[in-house]
């Protein structure tokens, strides 16, 4: 099973995480009792510091080489 967030707008429900699947399939759709939101500066101080060790800088950095080598060819 798979569980994929999305949002609906009250006609149409798009997903807003990658779907991991290319075969046609049934799916179960949930909606939950209470939407949460969240503010945009809780959002911040919630995700403040969950990429500790994960030497995010230096693969942003690797990455937007690669991206400018492959943009020069």
């Amino acid at each position: 099973m798979q569980v994929v967030r999305a949002l609906f707008d009250g006609h149409d429900i798009k997903p807003i995480e990658p779907i991991r699947t290319k075969y046609k399939t049934e799916v179960l759709i949930i909606f939950p009792n209470q939407v949460e939101e969240i503010l945009p500066a809780e959002a911040r101080r919630l995700l403040r510091g969950s990429g500790r060790g994960e030497k995010l800088t230096e693969r942003l950095l690797k990455s937007r080489a690669d991206d400018i080598k492959h943009e020069t060819r």
